[in-house]
This record gives C-alpha cells, structure tokens and sequence, in this order.
C-alpha cells in the first residue's frame, strides 16, 4: 500500500473548518448546564465566572493546538502531535481510548441525548418501551451520520454547515426573546456575590467547572482533519481562535439571558434527566413563548445534538486511519474507499463500536440488577443497579470527560517537546502567550483531575477510565509485533 494510496483529499473549505469548531461543540450542554451550574454556584457573578474561565481554559488549549495543526497537518490530530512529541506509545494509548471510550463514548451520550428529545416529539409506539425507543432513535441516528461521512466527507462537512447555521442561528434568536417581548429583568441576577466566602464555594465551583467543560468539549476535534482541509496552515488557526470566541459570547450570553427572565430556584430545580421539557432552556421558552417554545426548544437541542453527533463522525475516525496507516491499527481501517475517497472503513467502525455502546448500554439499564449474593462481583452489581436507576446520557459524562482531559493535557505539553525536538519545522502560527496559555491548560487540567478524584461520585467513574487506558497496554504490544509501515510524515 503506496503512501498515495492512503492520503485524504483537501475538500474542506476554511468556513466548513470553522463550522466543525462551532457545530461539534454546541451540543445540549447550553440547554441542560446552566441549571447544575447554579445549583453548585448559587450567585451570579460566580456562575458567569466559571462560564468565562471555562472557555478560557478551553481556548487555551484551543490556541496551542492551532500551533499543533498547523505545524503537522495530518490526518489524527492529537495522534500525530503525541506520536512526534512522545513516540508510538502515548499515541495508540490516546487512539486506543479515543475508539473505546472518548470518541464512540462521546456519540452514544450525543445520540442518547438526541433520542430523548425525539421521543418526547415522536412518542413511543404502543407496547414498546420508552427506553427501547429512545435506542432505536440513537442508533437510527448514529447510522445515518455513519452513512454521510462515508458517502463524502464533503457532504459531511456540508451537513455541519448547514446544522451549525441552524444552532447558532437558534441560540441567537433565544438571546433577542427577553429583550424583545420585555420578559428581562436585572433584578433576577441576585444574588452577584455571596456575602461569606467559604472553602465549599471553591468545592462549587470546581464541580460545576465539570459540566462547563463537557460544555465546551469538541474543541479540538477539527486538529483531526488537518489533512483534508483546505490551507491548514492558515485555516486550523484562524478557525480555533474565532471559533472558541463564539462559543465564549454565545455561552455567557445565553447563561445571562436565562438568569434575566428566571429566578434562581426555578433554575436551580431544572434538570435534564426526564428530557428537555424540565431542563432550563424549557422554563425559559415556556415563560416567554408558552409550550409552544416548549417544542420548539425541544426541535433545537434535537438538532443540535445531532449536528454534534456528525461532528463526531466527521472527525473520530481519522486517528484510527493514522494509526492504521503506521500499523498500529487494523491496515483496513487506513483504506480510502475509491469511490467516494473517504476512510470508509474507519467511519464505521467508529460508528458500529458507537451503536454497540448505545444497545448494550441500554439493555443493562432495561435489566433489573442480579441479586448481591448471584455470584458477580460487588462492585459489578452496583455499577448495573446504579445504571438502572441512571440514565445512559449521566452515566457515560463522567468517563468520556475525565479521558478527555488526560489526553488532551498530553496533547498540549506536545507543544513544549516539539518546540525543542523540532525547532525548524515551519509554523505559520505561534501559539498565542506561549509559554503562559499552554501553561494555564496545563494547570488547571491537573487541577480539576484531582478534583474529579477527590469527589467520591466521580472517583470510581474516573478511575474506570483510567483503567481503559491502561488495556491499552497489551493491545499495543500485539500491534507492535505486527508488520509496522513507516509513519506518514
């Protein structure tokens, strides 16, 4: 298999680069999120605090890539960055997690979302159980995006733009309700600070800096197509760094605009566990439009999951045709499909290995637990009973964003190693206040990593996928042992 052979074409254009930062982002973080932020932070200059230092932390990490993408523009991403800074090991650990868990984890939770809010507009038929629904709904969802990225990844690409149009174009109209039917006031915004600062406010913070962050996650899915799009030297910087601004304004001013027309409690008391019509994004359209806003907020998050879940299956599967592509992987997974001159096989294995999660995931928590004494292992039993009584979309969060963080903070100490290692590589971008942005990133991952650890809740989620990483280790050595060609430079 020739290196020709396995290289993608340029066909994505610098805006469609720009809509896959936007579009993979803007998901149901903004609709659901802002009700567990201001239960864990209940005054509002704090609130706006962890939005704003969330995306800076965010567009910290999203400013170092850029230098990351421009300098290496190939197909992967964070694969190519870890494998030139660290060698082969790191890199299939960051792939091998990425199939197992951070990529499919990250569209089955975006397809369980979806399905909740298709059930609530296409309810469930008679006889069939609205769980068992809501997973013929993500898987439907998941294949569909699996066959458009397989036909064209422009048609893929096609797709973000027009649903990412949609999204934003939706939020934006949110945004102007308030001040247009007169529904907004300031006096809402009490409390702005509390009046005793105590060590559980940080603790507060810090919990609901975990939701934020899922928020923003997507970020650094465009680096993983830094070989189809067109001038990536110029484009991956320039789309990260406008992208991540927009996120910033429409987050925060979405999180304004929800606290202008609720009052606390009725926020704080949202959830998104029974779908969107509790979440907070409902109680807003509800107070302004009626149930009329209800269902259409409800039309919104639909399609902008699904927008996040194309996203995913625009951008996933190239780190494991790098990794193919270098023998780490199996060498199927590195053909183009000549037809269409799209990774094919790797697009659907992401997308098979997706639907399995959904389907399994599911009918664990359809099937009632086994008794503690039928002979399974304690701490099996209460992960199932826990999934009985948790829906997919909450028990997956913990373990894709925990796995998230620790590549991508491998992924940005790159940054340092290739600066060294690679001193004459052309970088049309700097990463903007190097050595201090990569240094914040850095900072604050390790930072809410322990934070995740301490916190007994996500404790055993977390180290599960610390677990998953390590299973890596094996699988690496019986790939290593196959015939490896060399890396595609």
């Amino acid at each position: 298999m020739t290196k020709e052979s396995t290289v993608l074409p340029r066909v994505l254009s610098p805006f469609t680069a720009l809509c896959v930062v936007v579009g993979s982002v803007i998901g149901s973080g903004i609709f659901l999120v802002p009700a567990t932020v201001a239960r864990s932070v209940p005054f509002m200059g704090g609130i706006i605090l962890v939005w704003i230092v969330g995306g800076l932390f965010s567009a910290a990490g999203a400013l170092t890539v850029a230098e990351l993408g421009a300098t290496l523009p190939h197909a992967g991403g964070p694969y190519v960055y870890l494998r030139a800074a660290y060698g082969r090991l790191p890199a299939f650990l960051f792939g091998w997690t990425e199939f197992l868990i951070l990529r499919a984890g990250s569209m089955a939770t975006l397809a369980a979302a979806f399905a909740r809010y298709f059930a609530q507009l296409v309810p469930s038929p008679a006889g069939i159980r609205l769980e068992l629904w809501q997973m013929v709904a993500a898987v439907g969802a998941i294949a569909f995006v699996t066959a458009v990225n397989v036909v064209g990844t422009g048609l893929g690409g096609r797709l973000q733009v027009a649903g990412t149009f949609i999204k934003v174009g939706g939020v934006a109209t949110l945004m102007m309700l308030p001040f247009l039917s007169g529904g907004a006031s300031v006096d809402r915004l009490s409390p702005v600070w509390p009046t005793v600062f105590k060590g559980s406010i940080f603790k507060g913070m810090m919990a609901a800096m975990v939701g934020v962050l899922w928020a923003y996650d997507g970020w650094i899915n465009l680096a993983s197509l830094g070989e189809e799009v067109h001038e990536p030297e110029r484009s991956i910087p320039r789309a990260l760094g406008l992208g991540m601004a927009i996120l910033i304004s429409v987050y925060v001013g979405m999180t304004l605009c929800y606290h202008l027309v609720l009052p606390f409690p009725e926020i704080t008391s949202a959830s998104g566990s029974e779908g969107i019509r509790k979440a907070v994004a409902a109680s807003y359209c509800r107070t302004l439009l009626g149930q009329t806003g209800v269902r259409a907020i409800s039309i919104l998050v639909m399609i902008s999951t699904f927008i996040s879940l194309n996203g995913n299956a625009l951008t996933g599967p190239r780190a494991y045709f790098a990794m193919a592509r270098d023998g780490l992987f199996p060498t199927t997974l590195c053909r183009i499909n000549h037809r269409f001159r799209t990774p094919a096989n790797a697009v659907i294995a992401q997308g098979a290995w997706a639907i399995a999660l959904t389907v399994v995931g599911t009918l664990l928590i359809v099937a009632p637990a086994p008794p503690s004494d039928g002979g399974l292992p304690s701490w099996v039993v209460a992960a199932w009973t826990k999934l009985n009584h948790t829906p997919l979309y909450d028990v997956l969060f913990t373990y894709v964003i925990f796995g998230a963080i620790v590549f991508n903070l491998l992924t940005i100490t790159s940054v340092f190693v290739l600066r060294r290692t690679m001193p004459d590589a052309p970088r049309s971008y700097h990463t903007l206040g190097y050595p201090f942005t990569p240094l914040l990133f850095v900072a604050a991952s390790l930072l809410l990593m322990g934070n995740m650890l301490a916190d007994s809740q996500s404790r055993i989620e977390s180290l599960a996928g610390v677990g998953i990483i390590l299973m890596g280790l094996p699988a690496y050595a019986f790939f290593s042992r196959q015939r490896n060609s060399p890396p595609v430079e």
